[in-house]
């Protein structure tokens, strides 16, 4: 199972929703059995793809209405690692793609864990997915923008990171922090760990910005920069209040077709070869 992780400091960079359609192309196109990881407070991706009515089950969980079993989430994984982690992954309405949900109690979970010196805090996570590894492809994480023990667990699990980004000085900014404080930090006992590549989100190729933020991003980051944008488009939101991923929302879309190329990408054997042909079409 390959591990990735999509981090940016910033918020409101795309996190949520390249994790949503990068997992459900994997899986559906690609036809890989495919974990995605919410690993947010705010739980948008468990929102979106659960089942579960999640609202109800939070409240039900506060008033304790709910069985032990039907209340854990990867908070609960965290903090206790007898826990089976099988009984927090949930099934979504697609084919091959699971969902290890978070509630919005996360945040309590990560002081409990900052806490909590019993066993080693950064192999929370990891410890846990090693026990599913076998029965999936991908797992793909949606990490909050802080720099957390939560995103520390994130990156300790992972084999890669991706870190999507606006072409605004804030999310720049979020992606120098992100590296500096977090991904090198945590390759220092975890060297596996790869920085996948950055890419824009909601990208307009046509504004002065946003070609000056490439030519920014390139002069700082080189090659770690992918030449796979994702285009801006309303569709992208409102794909989200109808909880469909975007290529199955519409695939005409172009911000569909640029999620499909990246997803591509992650999943090429040769990612050399990929960018080869990509550049020629």
């Amino acid at each position: 199972m390959k591990v990735l992780s999509f981090l940016n400091n910033k918020g409101g960079v795309g996190k949520t929703a390249s994790v949503t359609n990068i997992a459900y192309i994997l899986a559906s196109v690609y036809q890989k059995k495919v974990l995605a990881v919410d690993l947010d407070p705010q739980g948008n991706l468990s929102n979106f793809y659960g089942n579960t009515d999640f609202v109800k089950l939070l409240q039900n969980r506060r008033a304790k209405k709910e069985t032990a079993e039907s209340m854990v989430s990867v908070g609960e994984l965290l903090i206790n690692s007898d826990l089976d982690a099988h009984k927090a992954i949930r099934k979504t309405n697609y084919e091959g793609l699971d969902i290890l949900p978070s509630f919005p109690t996360l945040s309590a979970v990560e002081e409990r864990l900052k806490a909590d010196i019993t066993t080693p805090q950064q192999f929370r996570l990891r410890n846990q997915l090693e026990k599913v590894k076998g029965e999936y492809d991908y797992c793909l994480i949606d990490c909050s923008p802080s720099l957390s023990i939560l995103n520390v667990n994130a990156l300790v699990a992972s084999d890669e990171v991706y870190i999507p980004t606006l072409a605004d000085d804030g999310s720049l900014f979020g992606i120098e922090l992100t590296k500096t404080e977090l991904i090198d930090e945590v390759k220092k006992y975890s060297p596996k760990l790869k920085l996948g590549g950055i890419f824009f989100t909601r990208y307009r190729k046509n504004l002065n910005v946003s070609k000056y933020a490439v030519g920014l991003l390139g002069a700082a980051y080189a090659k770690l920069v992918l030449p796979l944008s994702i285009s801006e488009s309303v569709k992208v939101t409102e794909c989200t209040y109808k909880h469909v991923p975007l290529l199955k929302y519409d695939r005409r879309c172009r911000a569909a077709q640029d999620y499909e190329l990246l997803a591509g990408y992650i999943a090429s054997p040769n990612r050399k070869i990929f960018l080869d042909r990509l550049e020629v079409r």
